[in-house]
């Protein structure tokens, strides 16, 4: 079957490393299968495992291309770095080389960590330079968090350049992170330079990217100490400044450690989807899951939109809309409380479209999603013009307790599954949304520019439909589409 939101059957996707080649996307990834020590080892030993595919659903799964090295090597784990093809033709890949356990790599009690290097032919069998090992420099940098190389090469100085997930030596470990930057002409030979970009806000900046699109050059890099996302920043040129467009980010919580590739002409963005501890809403995030993927485009000069890639559209040709939403227009409307329009049939795999107008001074509408047929327990996204955002929501919001305190009452939506939007910029307040649905992730999209993804465990009730709150909403071209395999 076609993959929507892809999961190795004996593991776990961590960090994405997409190269294109030859018209495909070469997707390596950190492939984890959850064997460390303890429930909060993540990311044990993980190899460089590859998935190559032209559409984002048809996907071949190549197994691991970069395995771990031994106990007595740096590389015990090999974790996220980058792909690249030199002007000979060959493949290189520059990786982050950490083992926690021989002491060796340690000092004053921690790990330490280093970039290392392979080579290949074909981009499927590679070999490791073992006399490679490049490590801080500690006159700037901190030994400790040193990852996730970023190489590329600047035709304009004729070298190559390294961007690094890094943090100032003796600088706070609140907000002394950096991109860190390195420069070669040989790709063997690397010096330190001052930091690419240091905003003296975060604890580091994971899993660097830089691509230019329409003139503008674009750095994207992860963050986990402000909050989980991936954000981008601007510039006109390489070397900065570098600034925030108003929304800085490519998705929410439930999408990390973007990094982006191109392919005939488009680029799209590569991330995972974390996993919830037990497999349960209310369970703690884990690191890596699933593989999801974005279309990228351009807006108003610089801002980046996300589409979902049509073949994952495409696979959506089943339609099971119920006859009473083919109606040409359905209004809802109420100024003193809260209307709902349901449906039954909402199968686990499945994409609902519509297009939505609101009167003005609304406060509250959106999409019900997995409903029981008391309309009661599910998922919402809610659009709030009042607040200028969108979000998820889901009832009840932690596990019930004999307290009426323990419903969460006191949070307004699940707080780590928001999204900025200026409803003050919709031509005629309107929207058209799209939600794709599949076993435990939902993943909307908002005029083909906003997306907010999630998981979603528990809800297994088969009713969806609309609400509004103190306000009117009338719903257009409704349609539940589900897989046509």
């Amino acid at each position: 079957m076609k993959e929507i939101f892809y999961r190795p059957e004996n593991g776990w996707v961590g960090d994405t490393i997409p190269f294109s080649h030859d018209g495909k996307f070469y997707i390596f990834y950190l492939h984890d299968e959850r064997k460390g020590n303890t429930e909060d080892e993540y990311g044990y030993r993980t190899s460089w495992n590859l998935l190559i595919t032209e559409d984002g659903v048809e996907i071949e799964d190549c197994g691991a291309v970069l395995p771990v090295g031994e106990y007595e090597d740096a590389d015990y784990a090999c974790y996220t770095g980058s792909v690249l093809s030199d002007r000979e033709g060959r493949f290189h890949i520059f990786y982050t080389a950490q083992n926690n356990y021989n002491p060796k790599y340690f000092r004053d009690g921690r790990p330490m960590q280093y970039i290392m290097h392979a080579v290949s032919r074909d981009l499927i069998h590679w070999e490791k330079d073992r006399d490679f090992l490049l490590s801080a420099d500690e006159s700037i940098y901190e030994p400790y968090d040193w990852r996730d190389p970023y190489v590329f090469y600047e035709e304009k100085e004729k070298c190559y350049y390294m961007l690094l997930a890094a943090r100032l030596r003796g600088a706070s470990e609140q907000s002394g992170g950096c991109v860190g930057l390195c420069r070669s002409f040989d790709l063997l030979h690397w010096e330190a330079q001052q930091p690419f970009y240091q905003p003296d806000s975060y604890m580091t900046h994971e899993c660097p990217d830089l691509f230019r699109m329409g003139g503008k050059y674009y750095l994207l890099y992860s963050t986990f100490s402000e909050k989980f996302v991936t954000h981008y920043r601007v510039s006109d040129s390489l070397h900065g400044p570098w600034r925030a467009p108003i929304e800085d980010s490519l998705d929410g919580r439930a999408f990390y450690a973007a990094k982006t590739a191109e392919r005939n002409g488009e680029r799209w963005a590569f991330a995972w989807i974390p996993t919830r501890r037990g497999e349960t809403d209310f369970g703690q995030y884990e690191w890596g899951g699933s593989l999801h993927m974005h279309r990228l485009s351009q807006k108003e000069g610089k801002r980046l939109t996300v589409q979902p890639p049509e073949a994952l559209t495409a696979l959506f040709q089943k339609d099971i809309t119920p006859e009473d939403a083919l109606r040409e227009r359905i209004e809802a409307e109420n100024w003193e409380g809260k209307s709902r329009i349901s449906f039954d049939g909402m199968p686990e795999s499945c994409m609902i479209e519509a297009d939505l107008s609101f009167s003005e001074g609304s406060r509250v509408f959106g999409l019900s999603l997995r409903q029981d047929t008391a309309l009661s327990e599910g998922y919402y996204f809610r659009f709030e013009p009042f607040y200028n955002r969108v979000v998820m929501d889901r009832w009840p919001r932690r596990e019930k307790g004999v307290n009426q305190w323990y419903i969460d009452g006191d949070k307004p939506f699940l707080i780590e599954l928001e999204r900025p939007l200026d409803y003050r910029k919709l031509p005629d307040r309107r929207l058209h949304i799209r939600l794709i649905s599949d076993k435990s992730i939902l993943c909307l999209y908002v005029n083909d520019e906003l997306a907010l993804s999630a998981r979603a465990y528990s809800g297994k009730g088969t009713h969806w439909g609309f609400f509004v709150q103190d306000g009117a909403v009338s719903m257009e071209h409704i349609r539940i589409y589900a897989r046509s395999e």
